[in-house]
């Protein structure tokens, strides 16, 4: 008898192991907040995105495993299938595109950060053209040929945001170049500021939109339509705007001279 109750359980066990589903997900460490790692802990993904993945695989047949990789990295581990998922990627770049893509999880819409001591009403943009009458700062190392407009005397001083930002307040330049949802993050969890920096969004210059994406295989497909799912229960609950709140990336309560895209 004990023989076979002791059997029962390990057929238990060993099923429930069995189904047990294992999905590998790959992630860069620079993309604060929405995938990042800390100094301390650098093998360790942390974000919006990574606590968005748990939230919707939290199922205890679910078994997340995140791997923090540099980009190409991620790329070459999902074609070789070593990996399920990537996190934040872009419909933008050909290289994606042959890949499964989400609902989108979230957008970036670029932006330029201003003082509003400098400029009480805000500077005067109505088109892109506008923008070369400023003087601008950025981030070292951010591509900023990507945008329309003249880019060759952008001051690239600034290691990071949190840099940038004093640059702008020591009026080293009259408007800093940046996503508003990323920058504004920074400025309410670190306390940027004071009050006085503010932004207007590009004129004409559209909104980059990020999703998690993976491979055309079956599992693939039920772990998308699963994650489809849960955002759009996210959404309904509120669950995600808590968990919008918890980086920073709440809405503006009040966006200063919103331009047409």
């Amino acid at each position: 008898m004990r023989y076979i109750f002791g059997l029962a359980i390990f057929f238990v066990l060993f099923t429930s192991a069995a189904e047990a589903v294992k999905i590998r997900v790959g992630g860069t460490g620079y993309w604060s907040p929405y995938c990042y790692t800390s100094p301390e802990d650098p093998l360790t993904l942390k974000g919006f995105t990574v606590d968005f993945l748990k939230e919707v695989f939290s199922q205890p047949d679910d078994e997340l495993q995140f791997l923090a990789l540099p980009w190409k990295r991620c790329l070459v581990m999902l074609e070789n299938n070593e990996l399920d998922l990537v996190l934040d990627g872009s419909k933008d770049s050909p290289r994606l595109k042959k890949f499964l893509f989400s609902q989108e999880i979230y957008h970036l819409d670029n932006a330029l950060f201003y003082l509003k001591s400098r400029f009480p009403d805000g500077p005067q943009i109505k088109s892109v053209e506008d923008i070369d009458k400023f003087s601008l700062g950025g981030v070292f190392g951010f591509n900023y040929k990507v945008y329309p407009f003249d880019v060759s005397m952008v001051q690239q001083g600034a290691k990071d945001i949190e840099t940038m930002l004093k640059m702008l307040e020591r009026r080293r330049f009259e408007l800093a170049i940046g996503f508003e949802q990323i920058v504004c993050s920074r400025m309410r969890l670190k306390g940027i500021g004071g009050g006085d920096i503010s932004y207007i969004l590009m004129p004409n210059v559209k909104s980059l939109r990020f999703y998690i994406f993976g491979n055309h295989t079956l599992k693939t497909d039920k772990l998308i339509e699963r994650i489809n799912s849960a955002l759009q229960e996210m959404k309904a609950d509120g669950r995600l705007a808590k968990l919008k709140r918890k980086y920073g990336l709440q809405s503006s309560k009040k966006k200063i001279l919103l331009l047409k895209r």
